[in-house]
Order: structure tokens, then C-alpha cells, then sequence
């Protein structure tokens, strides 16, 4: 079983798009606790330089800090903070409430960068590898400092990532939903140009190979391809006009040579004796050479429906009238079969009185060519919603299991072994197809449960 290509389209589109979030999720969170550390050093900063005034009560430094960023989540972090007063640089790091030193041995500075108002920022690492923030005046031994130990500091930047992945187990389903929606979406964009060349494909045959403007790329990177395809359209079209010329010249030509020849057979068939051996073998000949002249008019025939240079002469034509009196005379010849008719009278269809009437017996000669011995033929004949509809049905035996796909195919007669004994070219059916189309209708050959061939034209009646 063949793989399919949208299917796999989609799961790597899927699986690609679901690693790039993935992998924008990662270096999103690495890049925000960056920006998070520096944004909790800054509005160190912030707090000492705006609520300096405040700084002996913490109780309402912290309020004045907050109060500037009402519904700021990142202010929360002030709560960690350690106030102190440095009165001289020699004091030890004790207990949170406390200030570490930086110039007494027990830290390493990590940092340093001037914030606004000669605000000093540091970071600095203890003998204990533990990490401080700290921001204070630059060039000041004594006055107010602030410091937060780096874990206290992220704890806030942990509880964010807490919330995020709670709310992304909530949103999960519908971040599937949208990913595959996406996906769906970025599929049909990358084959929308696939199928419009597709769709060009499918319009071809052989009537329209010579197109006039050609098929046009839709992105360049198609360009190549559609060039390939153009190279073989117009090779392909080459092909068949020359195979159409040659058919349409050779049966031509042959017209001519093989007039002259029925007229010495007949000829000859009357000089010879009555019952003769040569009169036998030239009334072979003159049945040989109608049926070449038979065969080189139906190749003109279909050459020139190819090139599509039929000629109508459209006139409203009373088709009842017409399919009645074919049969009529079909009885009056045919005494084996069986014809029967069903005939809804008053149908006009404008058409070509001459094509419509070699189409009906056609029909007729395959219906009795196909037939049993002793069997029968029926013809219906009805009208509805401005088309008509013809049936021509027969019984049959052994019908090949592709008769109903190839019947219209030239030269095709069935199983050799039913056709070896009946008369035909297997140009008959493919002859009233052409002249179908001619009047913009359609022919079908269906085989019934019964073993009965039945052939339905359905046209407009009015082209």
C-alpha cells in the first residue's frame, strides 16, 4: 500500500511546528530569568533612590517601593529584602538583618554596573558560593543599602513558571487543536500550487493539446516542472496531429485507387460465368474492397471529428419521426430479431439530420451484430427537461468484463472469440461517440443483471 504524501506532509509539519514552540518555550524561559534578575536589580535601585525617606521603618519603605508598582507581580519580591545602614566598612556578615561586606574578604563581586543617581549595583558570591544583589551609593562607606540573596530573588521568577505550566496543562488540548489547525492550514498552502498544476493535467486531451497559452508557473521553484510538462504537451500534440494527418491522408488517398478497383471487380463479375470459381473469388474481392472503402470512410470520418472539422448542418429535426422510420425499415429487413419500440412522438431536436441518422444505425448494426439467434432489439425513445433520452437494448451473451469501459475504443470488438464470426471494424461505436459529442450529449454501454447490452444517448435538444 502507497504511502500517502499529505499524511506525511502533516506529521512532519505537526512535529517541526511542536519543536519550534517547544524549543521558543525553552529559550523564552532562559532569556526571561535573565531579564527577570535584571529587572529585580534595577528596581533595587528604583526603591533606594524614591523611598530613601522612608528607609528606618521597613514597613513603610516597602509600602512607598509598591505603591509605584500597584499590580506589579515583580514588586512582590521586595519582601525578601534586607535593609541596613553601613556606619563603617569593617562590619561582618552576621544574620539577614545584617549587611554583608564586600571589602572585609568574605565576597567575591561577581558584577558591578552604575544605575541612576550614582546608584551602585552589585553581585557578588560568597566564600559560600552564595549570591547577593546588592544596591547602594557609589562612593559612600556609610548609608542605606539594599540586599537580596539571588534564591530569594528567583522564587518569585519560580512561582511565574509555576503558574505557566499550570495554565499550560489547562490550554494543552486547544494548543493541539491550534497546532493541527495550523498545520492543516500551512498543508494546503504548499499544495495549492500542486494541485492547480494538477488540475491543468486533468484538463488536457487529446482535443486540446494545442492550447494556445500555455500553463504558467505559480511560484518559481515550480517553474522547472511546468517547463518539463510544457516540453511533453506540445511533443504529445505534435504526435497526434501528425497521426491524425496521417490517418485523415491515407484514407484520402486510398479513396480513389479503391473506387477503381469495386468498379473492375463488378466488372469482372459480370464477364465471368454465372456460378463460376472466378466469379466466386471476384465477388470475394468486390466484398473485400467495400470493406476498405467502408474502413477509409469511417477513418475520414473520425480524422476529421479529431481535428475537430466536422461540418453540422443544424435543423430542427423531428426525431421521433426519424427513429421510427429507421426501425420501421429495419423490420422490413430484419426477419430473425424481435423489434420493439417505445416511442414518445413530437420529440424536435435540432441537430444534424445526416450524423444523427448514421449514429442510429450504428447503434442498430451493433445491437443485431451482438445479438442471439431469434433474439430482439428494443428502442425507447423519451423527452424530459429539454434533453432526450435513447435506449437501444439487446440480449447478449458472454459480454467481455471490459465492454462497458473500451466499447467506445476504435477498433476494439470484445473477446476475439465472440467477434471472430461478426461483421464489423469496431469503428461503429466509436463513431457515434465523436458525433455525441458533436451535439454536446453523452453515450454510455451499460450490461445488465439480465445479460442485455443497453446503449443510452442522452442530449440537449436544443445545441
Amino acid at each position: 500500500m502507497k504511502r500517502s504524501f499529505k499524511f506525511q506532509l502533516f506529521i512532519r509539519l505537526f512535529l517541526v511546528t511542536a519543536a519550534v514552540i517547544g524549543s521558543n518555550r525553552l529559550i523564552a524561559q532562559h532569556f526571561l530569568v535573565k531579564q527577570l534578575s535584571e529587572r529585580i536589580h534595577t528596581d533595587m535601585a528604583l526603591a533606594l533612590s524614591s523611598c530613601v525617606q522612608n528607609f528606618d521603618d521597613r514597613t513603610q519603605f516597602l509600602t512607598c517601593f509598591k505603591d509605584g508598582f500597584t499590580g506589579d507581580l515583580v514588586s512582590n519580591v521586595s519582601d525578601f529584602y534586607v535593609l541596613c545602614q553601613k556606619g563603617h566598612p569593617a562590619r561582618s556578615y552576621l544574620s539577614p538583618d545584617q549587611c554583608p561586606v564586600t571589602d572585609a574578604g568574605a565576597f567575591r563581586v561577581v558584577s558591578q554596573q552604575l544605575a541612576e543617581n550614582q546608584i551602585d549595583l552589585l553581585k557578588v558570591e560568597s566564600v559560600s558560593s552564595e549570591v547577593w544583589f546588592a544596591a547602594r551609593y557609589l562612593g559612600r562607606l556609610d548609608g542605606p543599602e539594599i540586599w537580596i540573596r539571588e534564591s530569594d530573588a528567583n522564587k518569585i521568577v519560580d512561582q511565574m513558571w509555576v503558574l505557566r505550566d499550570r495554565n499550560l496543562i489547562r490550554v494543552f488540548p486547544i494548543i493541539v487543536l491550534m497546532l493541527g489547525l495550523m498545520t492543516l492550514y500551512m498543508m494546503r498552502v504548499i499544495m495549492r500550487p500542486i494541485a492547480s498544476i494538477e488540475e491543468n493535467m486533468l484538463r488536457l486531451n487529446a482535443t486540446n493539446l494545442d492550447q494556445s497559452s500555455p500553463y504558467r508557473a505559480p511560484y518559481r521553484e515550480f517553474e522547472k516542472l511546468v517547463d518539463v510538462f510544457e516540453g511533453l504537451r506540445v511533443r504529445l500534440n505534435d504526435g497526434f496531429i501528425k497521426a491524425r494527418r496521417f490517418a485523415s491522408d491515407a484514407s484520402h488517398e486510398l479513396r480513389t485507387p479503391l473506387t477503381i478497383l469495386r468498379g473492375q471487380t463488378e466488372l469482372l463479375i459480370h464477364e465471368t460465368s454465372v456460378g463460376s470459381d472466378m466469379q466466386i473469388r471476384a465477388r470475394t474481392m468486390s466484398d473485400e474492397v467495400e470493406r476498405l472503402i467502408d474502413i477509409t470512410e469511417k477513418l475520414l470520418l473520425l480524422s476529421r471529428a479529431d481535428a475537430k472539422s466536422l461540418l453540422q448542418k443544424l435543423a430542427d429535426v423531428d426525431f421521433s419521426e426519424l427513429v421510427l422510420k429507421l426501425m420501421n425499415d429495419a423490420k422490413s429487413f430484419q426477419s430473425s430479431l424481435k423489434i420493439t419500440c417505445d416511442i414518445q412522438p413530437g420529440i424536435t431536436w435540432r441537430c444534424d439530420q445526416t450524423l444523427v441518422s448514421q449514429l442510429i444505425q450504428n447503434l442498430y448494426s451493433n445491437a443485431v451484430n451482438y445479438n442471439l439467434p431469434g433474439g430482439w432489439i428494443h428502442v425507447s425513445l423519451k423527452a424530459a427537461d429539454g434533453f432526450l433520452y435513447l435506449t437501444m437494448e439487446n440480449p447478449s451473451t458472454d459480454a467481455p468484463s471490459d465492454l462497458g469501459s473500451r466499447a467506445f475504443d476504435r477498433f476494439y470488438r470484445g473477446d476475439d472469440s465472440h467477434t471472430r464470426q461478426v461483421d464489423g471494424l469496431g469503428l461503429g461505436l466509436s463513431i457515434c461517440s465523436e458525433i455525441t459529442q458533436l451535439h454536446q450529449g453523452t453515450l454510455t454501454l451499460t450490461v445488465s443483471e439480465r445479460q442485455t447490452i443497453v446503449l443510452s444517448l442522452k442530449a440537449p435538444l436544443r445545441t
